[in-house]
């Protein structure tokens, strides 16, 4: 019988990586669209859909269902839903406001991802001392940090420097 913690893990790396699908296709549509046309942002938004809406949330979503896997399964269980949900959400609202030139969205949809961030720390903090001491759990929480780190990078520069 399978245990709860690799159903668990099965259902958020299959989760994360449905949701991050639809930003690798848009990147290749953006990224096609500018070869066609090239418009502001263009390059930056290749870049972002790719690093920040596939790429980032495929390695959060892989680490997280690593760790699942190696917890007790009388731990609980994260809330996945919400964490692809608000990621998401910072991975829309950010171009939006980058290409619409609102920076309100680009704080919301950084305040998104920032939040996002916080619920996969919280599920890190919730493993044993164990799993979350070893080098998947290190290479977790630096991905983590990064990733809130260019956050707030990314939100300075909007809001503070004009579009290049």
């Amino acid at each position: 019988m399978i245990a709860l913690t690799e159903v668990t893990a099965g259902r958020a790396h299959s989760l994360f990586a449905a949701s991050a699908s639809p930003s690798l296709a848009a990147a290749v549509l953006a990224a096609v669209a500018r070869a066609i046309e090239p418009f502001a942002h263009g390059i930056w938004l290749v870049a972002y859909l790719f690093l920040v809406g596939f790429l980032a949330q495929l390695l959060l979503g892989r680490w997280q269902a690593s760790l699942l896997s190696a917890r007790p399964s009388a731990a609980g269980s994260p809330p996945i839903r919400t964490q692809a949900g608000l990621w998401n959400a910072g991975v829309v609202a950010v171009p939006l406001g980058v290409l619409g030139d609102v920076r309100l969205l680009v704080v919301l949809g950084s305040v998104a991802l920032l939040v996002s961030l916080a619920a996969f720390w919280q599920t890190y903090r919730s493993l044993s001392p164990g799993i979350a001491s070893g080098a998947l759990g290190m290479s977790y929480v630096a991905l983590i940090v990064f990733m809130g780190a260019s956050v707030l990078v990314g939100t300075a520069l909007a809001w503070d420097i004009p579009w290049l």
